[in-house]
């Protein structure tokens, strides 16, 4: 009894074994792939690309998600950056609030901590390093370390 289970422990592990080694080389030709096709010539064009085309100290909140993915697609920014930008749109949770409200909310009421021009454009360099103070101010390190990485991207993009 001892032999046989010993015996399917062995098989077991080898059978591990071969799917481990597959699994990491299905990775690596992946990874190589991947690589390869991510050119840095090609990023830093398409970054000026969306520089060119995108004023990030004045823009709403849907052009900065088109802009974030943009980045992403490009291969300009994580995934972990692109969701910090477009995860959530503060203007549409202002909207709910005040309509939950009932009209009992300030007119001016905003979840924004940066001004909004007429026609919902924001200052983003401005509006991230506001956030990033106030997660100081709370002392959310994290929160304000990753909002100031999101200010020296859009910084970045500035022309």
């Amino acid at each position: 009894m001892i032999q046989q289970v010993s015996r399917i422990l062995a098989q077991t592990e080898a059978s591990y074994q071969q799917t481990n080694v597959a699994t990491e080389q299905q990775f690596a030709n992946v990874l190589a792939e991947k690589t390869k096709a991510l050119d840095v010539t090609d990023v830093e064009a398409a970054v000026e690309d969306i520089a060119n085309r995108y004023d990030v100290r004045s823009m709403t909140f849907e052009q900065l998600t088109e802009m974030a993915n943009e980045m992403h697609d490009a291969g300009a920014m994580t995934f972990k950056e692109m969701m910090m930008m477009m995860t959530f749109d503060y203007g549409r949770a202002t909207d709910y609030i005040k309509q939950a409200a009932n009209g009992n909310a300030a007119p001016n009421f905003t979840m924004y901590e940066t001004a909004a021009d007429d026609a919902g454009r924001i200052d983003w360099i401005a509006e991230f390093t506001a956030r990033a103070a106030k997660d100081q101010k709370y002392g959310n390190l994290i929160g304000q370390s990753n909002k100031m990485n999101i200010v020296q991207l859009l910084q970045s993009l500035q022309r």
